[in-house]
């Protein structure tokens, strides 16, 4: 059978450009008129395009393979045609009634630096800054993504992005009034601090007032307290505290505490009241039961939550299983705007896929359009019918944006079309599932599995298992290695001879584990005790599944000894493959048992499998925030 004309070409350019990307797509593009424009514009996507075509060769072959070089042309076309609209559709955001884009722009990946080191714009390179720039210019003038979200704790990036911002206030057709910006600031102990924050991130932006403000991270219970007040709280100044040094020990005690009444929620309502605030939100990476406390209490417009397919992030599992569901159908009930944060990353690093899922989602569309795709169309996928109504990208450069604008314009032109691929996929996706751990243990491994504020190790039981079930299924492996790098970073913080709650405050730091709680699995440890709320017939499972985790997703792999507590850690028993006997008489050979049943065992092959290997990496260059320090 002769290969299609896309294939051959894409051979021949690769064949000839074995060690150049951007040559490669230079080449391809030669051979198709159709891409002669597409030839002029920017290397990265240049790049991306070589990428995407050699990794597919690798992958595909036949009609599959031909079909997807094919959507690679006709996407890269509408990226350079004039022609047609890029701007990508707007929704009613819930109760704010904003028409909010269904795409918007993060920016805390293309600030220099993460760290507060930088204070001013001499600090910035300009190369980092000019970068900043043009995502702007690209976002808002090109494809309509007029939804700005930063964080006072994104490092430098408040500081770029209002320099940038006047600029283009200055410079080009772009008004204030065109845009939303979204603030986020952290809930605080001390009031008299968060209200000094707020006011440094206004400062640093520029601006007069914000359309959206999130109190960013509302992820642990003490935090309730902070905001709502639900019980008196000291209030500390760290200006008066240093003011108060070197007075009498009556004057200083007065100065740096005083008992008070005020609440973040106090300074949040005289912002809103003066029309400084909006609309108020919340962002969370907390767990689903406090994210409906949160959104029960009724004084909240929107949320910035985890949900995706393959997960909510750490909210997965959940108290039904669902992940953040519950949360999505409390915040459609109530009309709240809903807003999906980090699909493309913490949604499963989906800008490089391993060669497993992308042969799952492919011909029909990349793993990067899916997560989108499932995002944009899940009220007519998922049972809850909720509309989810946009989310985030967190651009590194400009040719991040391109991938959304024209997935949405797709969305936009061919509905019927992209529902049904969608559907495709999803379905290929749930078959990968149930085959690679058998349906019972694919709709509840959930089950009985603590998170780390209910067990005493603070090991995140719930979300290790998941891990091992998103490798399997999906061949999720550097996703797995990524989250579970997390629990090894608070390990190694870790101080044997403190308390929890000291590690926890001073060598972690309270905020950062409310974004990634949890610590890393012992391999000398027996969590047996830890796990008697798993059912039965999923202990073993559960228990070789950390085996598992540790072995695939470690930094330095230990070398595990079988546990006598864990009988048939390699040959665990698959209860849902219980198949009745024959003749019970002949019970106890062959492995069968006495009640006129037989047990499958699995052995676990601990071996990483070759399409767990990541297909290619989107990205052309390492984020401003990702490279060395500039002194």
């Amino acid at each position: 059978m002769s290969e299609g004309t896309y294939t051959s070409s894409a051979r021949v350019a690769c064949r000839t450009f074995p060690d150049s990307d951007i040559e490669a797509a230079l080449h391809f593009c030669q051979q198709h008129e159709q891409l002669c424009p597409f030839m002029g514009t920017s290397n990265d996507r240049l790049v991306k395009m070589g990428r995407s075509m050699r990794s597919l060769l690798d992958l595909l072959e036949g009609e599959p393979l031909e079909l997807s070089l094919e959507r690679l042309v006709q996407e890269s076309q509408l990226l350079v045609n004039d022609s047609i609209s890029l701007q990508v559709p707007r929704v009613r955001f819930g109760k704010t009634d904003l028409q909010m884009p269904i795409v918007t722009l993060g920016c805390m990946r293309f600030q220099q630096e993460w760290g507060p080191r930088i204070t001013n714009m001499n600090m910035v390179g300009s190369d980092c800054q000019d970068n900043l720039v043009e995502i702007l210019k690209l976002a808002i003038l090109k494809y309509g993504m007029i939804h700005i979200e930063t964080a006072r704790g994104y490092g430098s990036s408040e500081l770029q992005l209002g320099c940038a911002l006047k600029q283009l206030f200055l410079t080009t057709d772009i008004k204030r009034e065109d845009l939303i910006i979204q603030v986020k600031v952290r809930p605080m102990k001390s009031v008299i601090e968060f209200r000094e924050t707020i006011g440094e991130s206004f400062q640093n932006l520029q601006i007069d007032y914000c359309d959206l403000f999130s109190l960013h991270g509302f992820n642990y219970e003490e935090q309730m307290k902070w905001v709502f007040g639900e019980e008196k709280m000291t209030v500390v100044s760290q200006t008066e505290k240093k003011n108060a040094e070197g007075n009498d020990e009556d004057e200083a005690k007065d100065a740096s505490t005083q008992e008070a009444d005020e609440t973040c929620m106090s300074v949040l309502t005289e912002y809103m009241e003066a029309g400084k605030i909006k609309h108020l939100g919340f962002t969370t990476h907390g767990p689903t039961e406090l994210i409906c406390r949160l959104v029960a209490k009724d004084v909240f417009s929107y949320a910035n939550i985890h949900y995706h397919y393959f997960g909510s992030y750490t909210a997965t599992g959940g108290p039904d299983g669902k992940g953040n569901d519950l949360a999505v159908k409390m915040m459609q009930e109530r009309g709240m705007g809903i807003f999906i944060i980090s699909p493309f990353d913490k949604g499963g690093a989906l800008y490089k896929p391993s060669k497993k899922l992308r042969s799952l989602t492919l011909p029909d569309m990349e793993p990067i359009n899916f997560g989108m795709n499932w995002i944009w169309n899940h009220d007519k996928l998922a049972d809850s019918n909720a509309q989810l109504h946009t989310f985030t990208i967190g651009a590194g450069r400009p040719s991040d944006l391109d991938n959304a604008a024209v997935a949405a314009y797709l969305h936009k032109t061919r509905p019927d079309d992209i529902v049904a691929k969608t559907k495709a996929v999803v379905e290929r996706l749930n078959r990968a599932k149930n085959d690679a751990l058998g349906k019972d243990f694919a709709d509840h491994w959930w089950k009985g599995l603590p998170k780390a504020y209910q067990c005493k190790s603070l090991i995140e039981h719930n979300q290790i298992v998941w891990i091992y079930t998103v490798i399997k299924a999906y061949g999720m492996l550097e996703f797995g290695k990524m989250r579970y790098a997390s629990f090894e970073s608070n390990s190694s913080k870790w101080n044997a001879t403190s308390s929890a709650e000291e590690n926890i405050e001073k060598n972690i730091g309270k905020d950062p584990w409310g974004f990634v709680p949890g610590l890393a699995l012992d391999p000398k440890r027996d969590y047996a005790d830890e796990l008697v709320g798993v059912p039965e017939e999923n202990k073993l499972r559960v228990r070789q599944a950390q085996e598992c985790v540790i072995k695939w997703c470690s930094k330095d792999p230990p070398v595990i000894e079988p546990k006598k507590s864990w009988p048939n850690i390699r040959r665990m028993s698959n209860m849902l493959s219980r198949k009745p006997k024959a003749n019970p008489s002949q019970a106890g050979e062959n492995g069968e048992n006495g009640d006129g049943t037989s047990e499958v065992f699995i052995e676990e092959d601990f071996t990483i499998k070759p399409d767990w290997e990541t297909s290619y990496d989107m990205r052309p260059w390492p984020d401003y925030p990702d490279q060395p320090k500039r002194e």
